[in-house]
């Protein structure tokens, strides 16, 4: 089945559009799943920030170290 973009939800694409942002910004040229997840941590609303935290995650945290990672690709 072949990838539809326009089939997904706006958050979605907007996330996708940041994680491609976020590796621009570093000069690396894939995106890569951290890439995606800071997108999502960084979502003004989002809804993985309150899940992360319903299980007792601390998404500030989690998006420090994914910066961290990303700054060492």
């Amino acid at each position: 089945m072949p990838f539809k973009p326009d089939r997904l939800t706006e958050k979605t694409q907007e996330a996708i559009q940041q994680a491609q942002a976020l590796a621009q910004e570093a000069q690396q040229q894939e995106i890569t799943p951290e890439h995606l997840l800071l997108a999502l941590l960084q979502q003004a609303d989002g809804t993985v920030p309150p899940i992360l935290q319903q299980i007792g995650v601390d998404p500030t945290r989690v998006a420090a170290e994914l910066k961290a990672q990303l700054d060492r690709l």
